[in-house]
């Protein structure tokens, strides 16, 4: 097996058994995005400490393998982070987190739960 093989079991596992996957019922910020492209769609919710510092994200939606895994793995490093981290996060650092290089075809797909985090900022 080699490296891609490893990372596309690790993008199946998160799509089969996504982490934070879920609804809050009184989140301090949401929102919503879809993909025109192809109809996936990502719900994106966190609730902040007085602070400004994530306690909790949940995401929800329909999408495939990749925006599903994307969701999953940024909503897992969001948790504890400030606000101010999470407005310097890069589209870059979202295609590291998912471990493999995805063709422009699929970006929107990549990027979906990245845009719902920066609609929440308003950046």
């Amino acid at each position: 097996m080699d490296n891609s093989d490893i990372y596309r079991e690790e993008i199946l596992s998160q799509y089969r058994n996504p982490q934070n996957f879920g609804v809050m019922k009184r989140p301090s910020r949401e929102s919503y995005k879809v993909n025109p492209l192809c109809g996936d769609g990502i719900r994106l919710q966190i609730l902040l400490t007085p602070k400004g510092v994530v306690k909790k994200v949940r995401f929800s939606g329909t999408g495939c393998a990749i925006s599903i895994a994307a969701a999953s793995l940024l909503t897992s490093w969001m948790e504890g982070k400030s606000l101010a981290q999470l407005k310097r996060l890069k589209p870059e650092s979202v295609q590291k987190l998912l471990g493999v290089e995805v063709g422009p075809a699929r970006h929107k797909c990549l990027f979906l739960s990245f845009e719902a985090l920066r609609d929440i900022l308003g950046v």
